[in-house]
């Protein structure tokens, strides 16, 4: 049927038909005014100013959670009256100490998706780690009488105080959504002081419309399929979505079912109004003088395309790294430790001791 169509998995099923006239366009128009989140489509092109990664995928144990080091606590906003879970883990004893890290996740994650495996990594090289859930995901504080969490500029707001009360500069890593917060903390009138920006996969600074449309045109009908996935939320119950929206295809089937219980419980309301982005993009370029900024994102993302990254890498001034074979979660993905040590690399060279 063409249900069954638009909800089987894109690699189990022929190449879907190419759609055109009214039809296509009026569900364009409709799905980039209504889509909580972006729509998708594999990446396939490569441009100059992209630099690719070959990954080799691994053998690795079943998932255990956030290592037992991790601590939670809670950041207080007082203008609002909430409080922001946060999760933490100090470096490594007995290795160099660097810059400590802030992490701010995008929609349907909160702060565990950091916890899960890059605490340890980055910690274990001389990082403190500190992940932030958003107004109303996570464990956070839900605003009331309200049915999205906080504008783009007040979630920034929030982010800015919790870097500014550190007291050391820290890299800032945005990831999907969380990464067009974390771009605008860095472009706003009174940035905190930050010693390099991660953008992770990250909603570019002109918002998800331009890679709605490439996607609509791409492959319409797995964009209709991924965009109900993101309007419904229908990747909390659903596997099959769930892996397509957010993980590789070799991802072990019980480390998918753990995510996306995580996931199904990560939102308690809609972490951002996409219609109300409108009257604050695009994110205006980086001054002279700021934060070196680093660009990364998976070549089989199937929700930021790798235009996507490159027009992000144009506004940072620098080159996205693609990983080959990658997903949109890379931080959760089976290949996460491939892209830690990718982003690794680039503050050994970008970011100083």
């Amino acid at each position: 049927t063409f249900l069954d169509r638009i909800l089987l998995p894109s690699h189990d099923r022929a190449p879907p038909f190419r759609t055109f006239g009214s039809v296509q366009a009026g569900v364009m128009s409709a799905l980039a005014m209504t889509s909580s989140s972006f729509a998708p489509g594999r990446a396939i092109l490569s441009r100059s100013r992209v630099r690719s990664g070959s990954v080799q995928t691994r053998s690795r144990p079943h998932i255990v959670g956030a290592s037992a080091s991790v601590e939670t606590s809670f950041f207080p906003i007082p203008s609002v009256g909430l409080k922001l879970e946060v999760q933490s883990q100090k470096a490594a004893s007995g290795v160099t100490k660097r810059a400590p890290m802030v992490f701010v996740h995008g929609s349907y994650h909160a702060a565990w998706c950091w916890s899960e495996h890059w605490f340890d990594y980055f910690a274990s090289r001389g990082h403190d780690c500190y992940a932030v859930s958003c107004r109303g995901q996570g464990k956070s504080d839900v605003p009331q009488g309200v049915s999205v969490a906080a504008t783009l500029v007040e979630h920034a707001d929030d982010v800015t105080a919790f870097c500014a009360s550190l007291g050391t500069p820290p890299v800032l890593v945005g990831h999907s959504f969380g990464g067009l917060v974390a771009q605008q903390v860095m472009c706003r009138r009174n940035p905190p002081e930050l010693a390099a920006l991660a953008l992770v996969a990250s909603v570019p600074p002109t918002g998800n419309g331009p890679m709605v449309r490439r996607f609509l045109a791409r492959n319409f009908i797995a964009s209709v399929k991924i965009t109900y996935a993101f309007i419904a939320g229908a990747f909390k119950t659903n596997a099959a979505l769930c892996r397509e929206c957010f993980f590789s295809r070799d991802l072990p089937e019980s480390e998918l079912l753990a995510h996306m219980g995580q996931i199904a419980e990560s939102c308690n309301v809609r972490l951002l109004d996409l219609k109300a982005l409108d009257d604050v993009l695009p994110i205006p370029a980086p001054k002279a003088g700021s934060a070196p900024v680093c660009v990364m994102g998976g070549r089989d993302d199937f929700v930021v395309d790798v235009e996507g990254l490159e027009e992000t890498a144009e506004w940072g001034r620098t080159e996205a790294i693609v990983m080959d074979d990658a997903a949109h979660d890379l931080m959760l993905d089976i290949r996460w430790e491939q892209a830690a040590a990718a982003l690794d690399g680039w503050m050994a060279t970008n970011v100083s001791a």
